[in-house]
């Protein structure tokens, strides 16, 4: 009697082992569809973040500078909800690689809550400032009516601005190919080191390293291989750009010398 009562008892708190254990690989199942979820959604925001970019560089060549500004706020918007997605990510990440949380929903919330005061708390050169996205943009609008030109502090001399965005700030991006050192064609940029290229060019100085090698950018350490390099439609436009005012200015001083 007593070996049978013993053997029910253990077989009840096997049952309620394995009950635990089948609603533990079922929250970790929903919780990674969810992360998965952020993915497209993040892919979405970097996809309009592009888009801002483009627009922007369009209306500050017809000197719209209102709806630039209109623009930039709402890139603004889009790099504080990234920031959101990024903090959902890393707690719903911290959740699936752990099964101490007796509450998982309780406990996303208190870390999600405590994220979002420190952020709305940030001024916005905190939160813009060192963000190399909108630092490139920045950068780019600058660049269609002051191309060569040292673009000033973001957020002014007293801001936040932090060492990488005043290095941005501070470059001037060139738009001949470094390899070819003529006018950059179907542009590409390096993730790795930010450095652009020919397309065919760096693809075929790849090829001849086997497939990686060093960024061929004299100074840069930085070691590149195919999967680093993306297309940068919006350099390809400012060198189009470029290429029409030099047009526009060789054809005025042709006009002026003929008067």
């Amino acid at each position: 009697m007593s070996q049978r009562y013993g053997r029910s008892q253990a077989d009840r708190g096997e049952e309620r082992n394995s009950g635990a254990d089948g609603a533990q690989i079922q929250l970790h199942g929903r919780l990674n569809s969810i992360r998965e979820d952020l993915h497209g959604v993040k892919d979405a925001i970097a996809l309009a973040v592009r888009a801002c970019t483009l627009t922007a560089l369009d209306l500050e060549e017809i000197g719209d500078t209102a709806t630039v500004a209109e623009v930039d706020q709402s890139l603004r918007q889009l790099l504080d909800a990234q920031h959101q997605l990024e903090v959902e990510e890393r707690l719903l990440t911290s959740l699936c690689s752990s099964s101490e949380h007796e509450d998982p929903e309780s406990v996303y919330m208190k870390e999600w809550e405590r994220d979002s005061k420190k952020y709305a708390a940030l001024d916005e050169a905190a939160k813009y400032g060192a963000n190399k996205e909108y630092c490139e943009f920045r950068q780019q609008v600058w660049n269609v009516k002051h191309e060569g030109e040292t673009m000033p502090p973001l957020f002014g001399a007293g801001g936040n601005d932090s060492d990488e965005e005043l290095t941005i700030a501070g470059a001037r991006r060139t738009y001949k190919c470094p390899i070819t050192t003529t006018w950059l064609v179907d542009p590409v940029t390096s993730k790795a080191c930010k450095h652009s290229f020919s397309k065919q060019a760096i693809t075929d100085y790849l090829r001849a390293k086997g497939g990686r090698g060093a960024c061929p950018v004299g100074g840069c350490s930085r070691v590149l291989n195919r999967e680093d390099l993306a297309a940068d439609p919006a350099l390809e436009r400012n060198v189009a750009r470029r290429l029409r005012q030099l047009e526009a200015e060789e054809s005025s001083a042709t006009y002026t010398m003929v008067q």
